[in-house]
């Protein structure tokens, strides 16, 4: 059966980090924190989660909590460099959005699919949408710092489908697989979908940058991925219309 609506993650899927001309940049956040590799490593991610699901609201507060665990003192001055620099990456992607994905969300829309947007994001990583070219396609944005809720959660895609009118059996879900989504998608009844056109430009083990908050891609491999791989946007409309 033919979907109803569309839903679709937002980096990496719409829009995309990567830039053939990054590099690391010369300090780590850790470093310019004063804290240890190791101690960011294990005391971040817990954090980062908390900050995208709403409970600590801005990075400045996170990263604070992440020194106060470490047992260092924030420079406040530091703080304020790493959040502008962050909204800055972030900001980034939306500048050059794909002549591809504006194509596939346009035929998507005249073939009258309801299209949402289900990202985990903080405030920052959410902030740049409303004012993108993408936007007027898109019927409703479920961010997971505004309903505190984080795929593969189940219920922040059942949340997504009753925003749009729609059981989860009319919809599917478009992802490059990060956040374990596909599984968290296809668990609440949606048909999941695996973008790989912006993975594929990605080498293999390389990150998207050099900020927190990216959990690298755990995709589905090779053959023994159970969703349908779409190697181009144009496959999202093709996979629908083979189902009416």
């Amino acid at each position: 059966m033919a979907p109803r609506a569309v839903f679709f993650d937002l980096y990496e899927t719409l829009v995309t980090h990567f830039d053939p001309a990054w590099a690391p940049p010369p300090r780590s956040v850790a470093g310019r924190l004063g804290i240890g590799e190791e101690p960011y490593r294990r005391l971040w991610p817990p954090l980062d989660r908390a900050w995208q699901a709403g409970a600590i609201p801005r990075y400045e507060d996170a990263l604070a909590r992440l020194c106060a665990a470490a047992g260092t003192l924030p420079d406040p001055a530091v703080l304020e460099d790493l959040a502008a620099e962050y909204r800055a990456a972030y900001a980034r992607p939306f500048a050059a959005i794909e002549p591809e994905i504006v194509r596939m969300l346009a035929d998507l829309k005249r073939a009258g699919l309801k299209l949402g947007v289900v990202t985990n994001a903080s405030d920052l990583d959410a902030a740049p949408w409303p004012g993108c070219r993408l936007a007027p396609f898109v019927d409703d944005v479920v961010a997971s710092h505004r309903v505190g809720l984080l795929k593969p959660d189940p219920r922040i895609y059942a949340l997504a489908c009753r925003r749009l009118g729609v059981h989860p059996g009319e919809a599917a879900f478009v992802g490059d697989g990060g956040s374990d989504e596909l599984r968290g998608a296809a668990r609440t009844g949606l048909a999941a979908w695996w973008a790989t056109w912006f993975l594929e430009r990605w080498p293999e083990g390389r990150r998207p940058n050099g900020f927190p908050g990216d959990d690298w891609r755990q995709r589905p491999t090779g053959e023994a991925s159970p969703y349908p791989c779409l190697a181009r946007p144009a496959d999202v409309l093709a996979r629908v219309l083979a189902g009416r």
